[in-house]
């Protein structure tokens, strides 16, 4: 007899099913704006210049949120995104320190760069099947497949003698062996500099995903190269790289450069630009512009040199193997760019054809007219490796200025941004990889990918002004938008989050203007009037614009799109401060006899903490505002014994709390990250971190563990100068190694929400997101949900 439920069975399983907890109805929507800053958002609110937020404010939440410690962007966002601290995640900053067999060095920590093996990869069918077999196995089976296809095309269709129709598909059969040994050839078995992320949590969409609740993510920090998971559509921004696998490279080709810099040499500025000679022919002006490298060539040598050293791992390698290791080396050394050349790069030819008010720009075979001052259309563009392997750009030109007496010919060129409607498939730009190109299709344009959006490092470098700034900010915002719409608009979610990076970019450089104590402050150069988001501001008035253009957005959000039963959460992972003054680390350890030059230093030796006498040294700074110990047993030349760890930090931090700049306090408190996070990946981060006062910043130079030195004429070596110095930079705002208190973010949400003993954090959000859409919290989240009333939070 059948097994069958009995009727009580199944009376009680429908009572079960009727008692448990409806999943909450509603949407959420997280409008995220990176560095939007609680207290000047909180003045113009007060001022009447930001009416929704104080809308918000009324009926539903606004308050502080609290950031990470550091309060550096992909630190804040990998956290913000997963409940997690920085010990959780594995992201330490955008700079950490690199132990190395002989002295400690920085390196970037936001992201990896790697040489991945296809094998790794989670690959399309097509390149799987090229890419992680052998060449000769390819053609073994394209050869039978195809064999087999045509001759029962031959035989049952076209009713051939079968001896004819196997005899032509024999030999269609070895066309088809003899293409596909090509394409799996042309394919390489390791793909050079694959930028890859280092977050080792996923963000808050992923477990909504997983339990059935579909997700829509723009412009998400720090969530590139994660696995997809079915549910989620995610669009990458900050850690993204562009089509040359750099952070935004980008180039300027002047008639004023200098006379060697004739393509391929260039000379490079402080933040990976490059500056080009343009030759004059016959009226026009030519150059070239670098996109990848050579990645088959290059792959296929990486493929041979690691077949060698696994030779040389078994002990089986002889002579001519370790001969060959010494050429690979060379090889692929002429292959690899240097600051001062692009040799070895793919490049495409550049020509410029003056014209009466403005000219043509040629980028291979494609041009656009673009008039003096103005920005060309886009640019689509296409660097061919080989048959089979193709890298997609865009990007666009500005024509700075005609050549005139007093103004050479320049072009500027920005990043080659990777196309969203062709992104490397060993490169994804989003999850799944298609959805870039769905949403270039849905806006009917194409859009900046790379995770640094926005041109803040050619503006620093002082490669263009603050117009082509303005004009740059307000192009990506544009284009943001469109995809926030079209987004919306698909009914394919019930969590959606959008995050817009202007605030953050148009701070770090306009503080100058906004700050009349800034050192850069120019009142008269402040007055200079700009159309900005289709009004005119005076320069000192574009960061409360850009404010008040947040607003906009967040009114029209909560107008139009925001119904009823839906969650609106308006967040920022940092707030903002003026960046006055540099504090450069390393020069106070000396002076206070924690770090010790080696005898020779010169001026040549200010670099990578290569100014030290690491046996006499018991506290060194690299990165942006982290101590390290000189710790036995850990760095290579340690001689802090641990037993001595402790009382030295607690002695540091005594001493940090007491430094002045000209009378007032630098320090506003000390921190010890092993004390504060968890997790894993606590050794990643600094033994120590001040937390600077309002103003203060820790210098350029301590970033790349340097140090600023100086010599006098009675003195052979070099010394270190004071620890203080004014910021001359157009880099004028920051957040960075300033206390986490004095830069906290937004938290706005159209619904009350009861606040926590400890105030808001930004570890709040991605608990509180899941618990309105009736998500279990993990067990890896560091806080619970947030008490949203009316909507079935709790906390």
């Amino acid at each position: 007899m059948p097994n069958t439920p009995s009727p009580r069975l199944a009376l009680l399983a429908f009572s079960l099913l009727l008692a448990a907890p409806a999943r909450p109805e509603g949407r959420v929507i997280v409008l995220g704006f990176d560095g939007a800053d609680a207290h000047t958002a909180k003045a113009l609110m007060e001022a009447g210049q930001m009416p929704n937020f104080r809308r918000l404010a009324e009926t539903g939440t606004f308050a502080p949120l609290g950031t990470t410690t550091p309060n550096e962007s992909p630190v804040a966002w990998a956290s913000l995104n997963s409940s997690q601290n920085p010990g959780k995640t594995g992201v330490p900053g955008f700079v950490k320190r690199e132990l190395g067999k002989d002295a400690p060095y920085p390196s970037a920590g936001h992201v990896t760069n790697e040489d991945r093996e296809l094998a790794a990869m989670d690959l399309p069918p097509l390149w799987a099947f090229l890419g992680t077999n052998p060449p000769a196995l390819v053609a073994t089976y394209v050869g039978a497949a195809c064999l087999l296809v045509f001759f029962l095309f031959f035989a049952l269709l076209l009713r051939m003698k079968k001896g004819v129709a196997f005899a032509l598909a024999l030999v269609l059969g070895g066309v088809g062996a003899w293409a596909g040994h090509r394409a799996s050839k042309a394919v390489p078995r390791v793909i050079e500099g694959v930028v890859g992320n280092p977050t080792q949590a996923g963000g808050f969409w992923e477990d909504a995903a997983r339990a059935g609740v579909k997700s829509i993510v723009l412009e998400g920090a720090m969530t590139w190269d994660r696995p997809h998971v079915e549910g989620c559509h995610v669009l990458s921004g900050l850690g993204v790289p562009d089509a040359r696998g750099a952070n935004c490279d980008w180039a300027v080709y002047s008639t004023d450069a200098e006379a060697w810099a004739i393509a391929p040499q260039c000379k490079s500025t402080n933040t990976g630009g490059k500056v080009f000679k343009l030759e004059e022919q016959g009226g026009r002006f030519t150059s070239r512009l670098y996109g990848p490298t050579d990645l088959a060539r290059i792959g296929a040598l990486l493929h041979e040199r690691r077949a060698i050293e696994a030779k040389v791992a078994a002990n089986t390698a002889v002579d001519a193997d370790l001969d060959r290791r010494d050429e690979l080396r060379s090889e692929l050394s002429a292959l690899r760019p240097t600051d001062q050349s692009e040799e070895g790069r793919l490049s495409l030819p550049l020509e410029i054809e003056p014209r009466a008010g403005g000219a043509k720009v040629t980028i291979g075979s494609q041009s656009h007219d673009v008039g003096a001052g103005q920005w060309s259309k886009w640019y689509a563009l296409t660097f061919d490796v080989n048959a089979m392997i193709k890298v997609r750009a865009v990007t666009r030109v500005k024509l700075v200025s005609l050549a005139a007496a007093d103004a050479p010919l320049e072009l500027y060129v920005d990043s080659l941004q990777i196309d969203p409607s062709f992104a490397p498939f060993w490169q994804p730009i989003s999850q799944p990889p298609e959805f870039s190109a769905e949403l270039a299709k849905a806006i009917g344009t194409a859009y900046e990918t790379v995770g640094w959006a926005c041109l803040t490092m050619p503006f620093k470098d002082k490669e263009i002004d603050t117009a082509t700034f303005l004009e740059d900010i307000q192009f990506t915002a544009g284009w943001r938008k469109q995809l926030l719409d079209a987004a919306i608009a698909r009914d394919d979610w019930r969590i959606l989050m959008s995050v817009e990076s202007t605030p953050d970019r148009v701070q770090h450089m306009l503080y100058q203007y906004y700050d009349e104590q800034h050192p850069r402050h120019d009142a008269k150069l402040a007055d200079t009037r700009v159309q900005y988001f289709g009004k005119e501001v005076a320069y000192r008035d574009v960061i409360p614009a850009t404010y008040r253009a947040m607003d906009e957005l967040v009114g029209e959000v909560l107008d139009k799109h925001v119904k009823p039963g839906d969650t609106l959460i308006v967040c920022s992972d940092h707030g903002f401060q003026s960046f006055r003054r540099q504090f450069h680390l390393n020069n106070w350890l000396a002076k206070e006899g924690y770090l010790v030059l080696r005898e020779g230093t010169t001026l040549a030796d200010w670099d990578l903490l290569s100014f030290v006498d690491w046996s006499k040294t018991r506290v060194y700074s690299l990165g942006l505002g982290s101590l390290y110990v000189n710790l036995q047993g850990r760095e290579a030349r340690g001689i802090v014994p641990p037993a001595e760890k402790e009382a030295l930090l607690a002695e540091l931090t005594t001493k940090l709390l007491r430094v002045e700049d000209g009378g007032a306090k630098v320090v506003h408190n000390v921190l010890r990250p092993d004390q504060i996070h968890s997790g894993p990946h606590v050794a990643l981060e600094a033994d120590l971190m001040p937390g600077l006062a309002a103003g203060w910043r820790v210098s350029w130079k301590t970033t790349r563990g340097g140090i600023q030195l100086k010599s006098t004429p009675d003195r052979d070596d070099a010394f270190a100068s004071e620890p203080f110095a004014d910021n001359t930079n157009n880099w004028s705002g920051d957040h960075v190694s300033v206390a986490d208190e004095l830069v906290e973010g937004i938290f706005l949400c159209n619904r009350k929400v009861d606040a926590p003993a400890d105030g808001y954090h930004l570890l709040d959000i991605a608990p509180t997101v899941l618990a309105l859409v009736g998500v279990p919290i993990p067990a890896a989240y560091d806080r619970p949900p947030l008490r949203v009333q009316g909507a079935g939070a709790a906390r």
